[in-house]
């Protein structure tokens, strides 16, 4: 099993897809709606990173995934320093990055320092029937409807907290 994984990346689009992928390391062992919800918390970090870096931030990033004995732990490590997220909030057409990971996230928060390290932890376990049943199963064994039915809600969320001021 593994419980531990870290690798670089260069600080580009393409490795938002690459960061994604090495989640499944850790299919067998958290439920395949949590790793998806990590799949979109740990897009928005990487490319909160990639679009915003800091002059001291290099041309890498860090990936650090561990699993703890109830959540699967992602980091974000940029060389840069000096990020200080404000409450996330409700975005215009962008902006809805740490909104979206503090809505599908246990944690998260930032560890300050010479580099940036902001990090999310994620359940394990569903926390229904079907969640223990296919934790540990493949995310293509995953009945579809469920998957889409992920997406759906997720993007009724967003579509509901973008619109909720106009009907106001």
């Amino acid at each position: 099993m593994t419980d531990k994984l870290s690798i670089r990346f260069p600080r580009e689009p393409d490795s938002v897809p690459a960061a994604r992928a090495a989640l499944a390391e850790f299919e067998e062992h958290v439920g395949a709606s949590r790793l998806y919800d990590a799949s979109l918390c740990l897009s928005e970090l990487v490319t909160n990173a990639i679009q915003h870096p800091d002059t001291e931030s290099g041309d890498e990033l860090e990936l650090e995934l561990r699993l703890t004995g109830d959540a699967l732990r992602v980091q974000v490590v940029d060389p840069g320093g000096g990020f200080q997220p404000g409450p996330p909030t409700e975005g215009d057409e962008r902006g809805w990055g740490l909104f979206i990971v503090d809505q599908l996230s246990a944690r998260w928060g930032t560890e300050p320092g010479e580099r940036t390290v902001i990090w999310f932890e994620i359940e394990r376990a569903d926390g229904d029937a079907r969640g223990a049943a296919t934790a540990g199963a493949p995310l293509d064994a995953v009945d579809a409807g469920d998957a889409a039915g992920r997406r759906d809600e997720i993007a009724n969320l967003v579509g509901r907290l973008r619109a909720g001021p106009a009907i106001q």
